[in-house]
């Protein structure tokens, strides 16, 4: 069987004809999960021709990815749209797809959903984030930013109540805005992929200094690296040693690493790049607070990761994170001075150090992958059908 797996994620080609992710979570080990139920795996996703690339462990490799135009921006997709639709409407007549599952309704994904729903062609759809958020105010800067608010999340709503099949990653949150037909078979599994999770919580940080760490893209700003930064410099004013480590990569490091220089704190925080699954582990394991103060999300895999870890975790009120966070530890989004209070809570005993940790292996137990394995192969099995 063949499936069509559409997104709206970055891919990158090398002069060699090699592929990589844009995202580690886009690299082989997420087309794993696919091949063992689909025969052949085609990936329709945005190609962009790069000298090199600097991390190997995004490599692509296990599936075939087929190309559209690399537009990066609202425009240069409006330019190239009459394109990509002639584009698509030739991978589907050239390689005949028994399934179509779509990422993300927003650009390139709305375009496959359309022509799916214009040619009668069943698809099923993960609904993996909000774009009602994403274009939220304060979310990012363009001039556009309230029409495209308003356009993707029509876009999103439309494509997934035309779904046969929907898999979302939340229990509820995007479900409520997102509502399947009744006639769709739908469930709900995080993308998450955990092998171990630790039963024993973390030892209270007695060193003097306390070990932050967040984990995110910096290719935009909607895991608000600038707000941990600047928290991190309060903390630091009040007295509380503090050292930050943050995971990921992405055109905003640079400024971020500025910002650090410009705040006083560089020698308190590393920017530490792409890693691979094994450091993430490495890096979670000698940290002491996890924080995800996103101004827009789905359902966090790296706040799940952490979490199974055993590590307190502080995250604002957006998306699924609700869902895993304890009620005492959520804070509004871009709130410096709750953020601040909240990683004081955290450290301020070890009976609160304890019990948020303990807290997190309990939230963290709900993703047992066999779990989510029967959920995902549940909405295979109605593609397949």
């Amino acid at each position: 069987m063949r499936l069509f797996f559409v997104t709206d994620a970055r891919f990158f080609q090398t002069p060699d004809t090699k592929i990589y992710a844009g995202e580690f979570s886009f690299s082989n080990i997420l087309w794993n999960r696919y091949i063992p139920e689909f025969e052949e795996v085609y990936v329709v996703g945005r190609v962009f021709q790069v000298k090199d690339f600097e991390n190997s462990a995004h490599i692509v490799s296990n599936v075939t990815v087929l190309p559209v135009p690399s537009f990066d921006s609202p425009l240069s997709f409006l330019k190239s749209r009459n394109k990509i639709k002639t584009i698509i409407r030739d991978y589907f007549q050239n390689y005949s797809p028994n399934a179509v599952i779509i990422r993300g309704a927003w650009s390139l994904g709305f375009e496959v959903a359309k022509f799916c729903i214009e040619k009668n062609i069943p698809y099923g759809i993960e609904v993996i984030g909000d774009p009602h958020d994403v274009f939220a105010k304060g979310v990012i800067k363009h001039p556009l930013r309230p029409l495209l608010k308003y356009l993707f999340t029509k876009f999103q709503k439309k494509a997934v109540y035309h779904a046969s099949s929907v898999i979302y990653v939340t229990r509820e949150t995007l479900q409520r805005r997102y509502p399947s037909n009744k006639r769709a078979f739908t469930t709900h599994a995080s993308d998450v992929i955990i092998n171990e999770f630790l039963t024993e919580i973390k030892t209270y940080p007695y060193q003097k200094s306390i070990k932050l760490i967040s984990v995110g893209s910096l290719e935009q700003m909607y895991k608000a690296p600038d707000i941990v930064l600047h928290a991190v410099k309060k903390l630091i004013s009040q007295g509380v040693d503090v050292q930050l480590d943050w995971l990921g990569h992405g055109k905003f490091m640079d400024e971020m690493i500025n910002l650090a220089n410009v705040l006083g704190i560089s020698n308190n925080v590393r920017f530490v790049g792409s890693v691979s699954s094994n450091d993430v582990v490495h890096y979670l394991d000698n940290s002491d607070v996890f924080l995800l103060v996103s101004r827009t999300e789905g359902l966090p895999r790296a706040l799940i990761e952490a979490m199974a870890r055993a590590l307190p975790s502080i995250g604002t009120r957006v998306g699924g994170i609700p869902e895993l966070i304890h009620p005492d530890l959520l804070i509004e989004v871009e709130d410096v001075e709750a953020l601040v209070d909240r990683i004081k809570l955290v450290i301020s005993s070890k009976h609160n150090y304890s019990r948020f940790s303990e807290y997190s292996i309990s939230t963290a137990s709900d993703f047992d992958p066999s779990e989510l394995s029967e959920r995902r192969n549940l909405f295979f099995k109605s593609l397949k059908k």
